[in-house]
């Protein structure tokens, strides 16, 4: 029972962390969606400890103080998810990131971490401190974490988010790349840039379509971000399709949108300005205002 509740618990931590590694700036516009600002330079350093704890749980390695580890950590989100759902309205945890898109809710996170909190408790009830650890695991864990650390690195973006405001925001649309993508609107106007495998995207499309629907911006324009060596692109565009088969969308290469670093990002542009930028999850449309 300890074995197997060791790793099931430590996959789950392995996955979460596995599923964040590659877009860490991803991961640092959740924590900032969660409304806890300048914590987000913490981002790759939760995603490597996640990594860490599920290789030990794995590999049934100091499994006490692992797990002890484990349940603080573990506490630490589900408080932090909880402030974020109450304060502002975030459903969606994104816990394994947006390359696993995991279907989650409020009710969702709590069972799992209720079921994870429970493992971790018989893993620490049960736990031995073994002393000595196989040669190979030692290297498996290193090259692993190494592995990884230079992955996190790689879209670590520690100041990323410390100027709120982006570059294009109040500055003439014909003097952005945004241009590009506005061509021939007359009027007002709301341009969102999205990925298929985002769940705050996905839950951005409701409000999407209420901007449609209202007379909030004159235009609505939507491009989804594409990656050519992205094998699953095709069946994340009909899984799409067929949620919303009336929307229209146009695909553009991720090359070309080096201004979008993280989805969904949103462009309201009045009087050939762009005036708001809103990065993570849309707006009601009732909610923004003018």
């Amino acid at each position: 029972m300890k074995n197997i509740s060791s790793i099931i618990a430590g996959l789950l931590f392995l996955l979460s962390g596995l599923g964040k590694i590659g877009n860490v700036i991803y991961f640092q516009n959740l924590i900032m969606e969660y409304g806890l600002s300048y914590l987000n330079i913490l981002a790759p350093f939760i995603i490597l400890a996640e990594i860490l704890i599920g290789i030990l749980l794995i590999f049934n390695i100091k499994t006490k103080i692992v797990s002890i580890c484990a349940i603080c950590l573990l506490l630490i989100f589900t408080g932090a998810f909880t402030y974020a759902w109450l304060a502002n309205g975030i459903t969606d945890c994104g816990c394994f990131g947006n390359y696993l898109p995991v279907p989650s809710s409020p009710l969702i996170t709590y069972i799992r971490n209720i079921v994870l909190l429970v493992l971790l408790g018989i893993v620490y009830f049960r736990g031995t401190e073994i002393q000595s650890v196989e040669n190979w695991k030692r290297v498996t864990i290193y090259t692993i974490m190494f592995t990884a650390t230079f992955v996190a690195g790689m879209t670590y973006k520690p100041f990323a988010f410390i100027e709120h405001k982006h570059p294009f925001e109040q500055r003439p649309i014909s003097q952005t790349n945004l241009k590009e993508y506005n061509q021939q609107v007359v009027g007002s106007s709301l341009i969102m840039f999205f990925s298929y495998s985002c769940p705050h995207c996905i839950n951005s499309m409701e409000n999407f379509k209420a901007w449609q629907s209202t007379e909030t911006v004159e235009n609505t324009l939507a491009y989804v971000v594409v990656d050519s060596t992205n094998t699953n692109t095709d069946s994340l565009r009909m899984v799409f399709m067929q949620r919303y088969p009336s929307l229209e969308i146009h695909e553009v290469e991720k090359d070309r949108v080096d201004f979008v670093e993280a989805f969904p990002t949103s462009f309201v542009v009045r009087n050939d300005t762009i005036k708001h930028v809103i990065v993570g999850e849309l707006l009601s449309p009732y909610l923004f205002g003018n």
